[in-house]
């Protein structure tokens, strides 16, 4: 399944969250998610997030006039078709803001998070079945990072990429569990203030899904890691002129990587990718 928000234009109040399902190789057609905002008001509905969690399957998204001033809600599905009544989230907490949730060893759920109204700034929430709490994240280096995605190393280290507006995409780690994380780090990685994904897959290895350019939103290309540390560049899915921007990544169960990216503004693109190859041209 795929989301996405719609309307005349991102911000006014006749945008929704819309969703389509992939089944037996096609798409079926559209339909409205998030038809009414709870409460009647008249907002803007921002960011969706799909987040499978093993036995449900969780819609998080944003409700809002603007990012500085959106609140989270969700809702829960068995089948993706039909949805409980959204709820709001506890007060304070967004929930994942733009890019998955991971479910900790520990049971736990780790939301990727951000904030906009006081400068940009990267925080995580984290679940543990009855109790919430939020770790924020130090910028000493005033990056200005929103939109972490999250990434699982060995030994319950953690560590999350995060679009930025200085031209490069920034990191943090934490080494327990996402209890505590180090300040932002600019990485090598180049960021046009655009946003990114990335997934670990089974075999260990991490896939991150960009714009490797610092001004503009095209080419959008695919990058590989052993550590997160380095990353080669493997596969251009996008070159040409226009925009190609906000990715979503995933492995399913099958191990087929699933990339949905939004086309232009104008449509959702998904690719599916059974086998990479580095350079050396032997699978991940």
């Amino acid at each position: 399944m795929a989301a996405w928000f719609g309307g005349s234009q991102e911000g006014p109040s006749d945008v929704r969250i819309w969703g389509a399902h992939f089944e037996n190789g096609q798409w079926h057609t559209p339909a409205l998610l998030t038809p009414t905002t709870p409460g009647n008001r008249e907002e803007a509905h921002w960011n969706p997030v799909l987040f499978n969690d093993g036995s449900d399957l969780h819609l998080h998204y944003k409700v809002g006039s603007s990012p500085r001033t959106w609140r989270g809600f969700h809702s829960v599905s068995t089948d993706g078709k039909a949805w409980s009544t959204p709820q709001p989230n506890l007060q304070g907490y967004l929930g994942p803001i733009r890019n998955k949730p991971i479910k900790l060893p520990n049971s736990h759920t780790l939301y990727p998070s951000s904030t906009e109204h006081h400068g940009w700034k990267v925080h995580f929430e984290i679940n543990d079945g009855s109790h919430h709490h939020q770790v924020s994240v130090e910028d000493p280096q005033m990056l200005g990072a929103v939109q972490p995605t999250l990434l699982t190393h060995p030994e319950g280290h953690l560590q999350a990429l995060c679009r930025t507006h200085s031209g490069v995409i920034a990191e943090t780690w934490s080494l327990d569990h996402g209890l505590s994380w180090s300040p932002l780090a600019a990485t090598q990685l180049p960021n046009p203030n655009s946003a990114i994904d990335a997934v670990t897959l089974r075999n260990g290895r991490h896939l991150l899904v960009y714009n490797p350019v610092v001004a503009g939103r095209t080419p959008l290309s695919l990058a590989l890691s052993h550590d997160g540390r380095h990353w080669q560049p493997i596969m251009t899915l996008e070159d040409g002129d226009g925009e190609f921007s906000y990715p979503t990544v995933i492995e399913d169960n099958n191990g087929t990587i699933h990339i949905a990216y939004t086309w232009q503004r104008k449509a959702i693109r998904h690719i599916q990718i059974d086998v990479i190859t580095q350079s050396s041209n032997q699978p991940i």
